[in-house]
């Protein structure tokens, strides 16, 4: 009799628990490639052109910005399922290649447009796959 109070319990529990899967918004899926555009074309841009100090700075923290926007963004919506190690990856990997085009914004070396769209290319690819990741569900 005492466990199956317990199962009941526990049924009941699991019942009350929050639903972990709330889709992603329309709004969300329209800002987000608009946002891995604004991402790419503020890389190339920067890189590929003669800037100073201060607009290369502003220019990287705009990169930086956008990519740890959307990543804190997935941690605080209510009802989001917690990320993957894959989705965790990914998102790393968008930090850390948002700074290829950072090389030329810093030391005011403009990049050929080749190399600035190949450096700014990288970092919008994994934000899209870390969008798409956390979308899939």
């Amino acid at each position: 009799m005492g466990q199956e109070a317990d199962r009941a319990e526990q049924l009941r529990a699991i019942e009350e628990a929050p639903v972990l899967a709330r889709p992603a918004g329309i709004r969300e899926r329209l800002i987000g490639p608009l946002s891995a555009a604004a991402l790419f074309a503020v890389a190339v841009t920067a890189a590929a052109n003669r800037i100073p100090l201060l607009v290369g700075c502003l220019a990287l923290a705009v990169l930086f910005g956008i990519v740890l926007g959307w990543r804190w963004f997935h941690l605080g919506a209510p009802g989001r399922r917690p990320h993957t190690k894959v989705e965790e990856s990914v998102s790393l990997l968008a930090v850390v290649t948002s700074a290829f085009p950072g090389a030329k914004l810093l030391w005011d070396n403009p990049a050929p447009l080749p190399d600035a769209l190949a450096a700014a290319t990288v970092p919008a690819a994994a934000l899209l796959a870390y969008l798409v990741l956390r979308w899939r569900r």
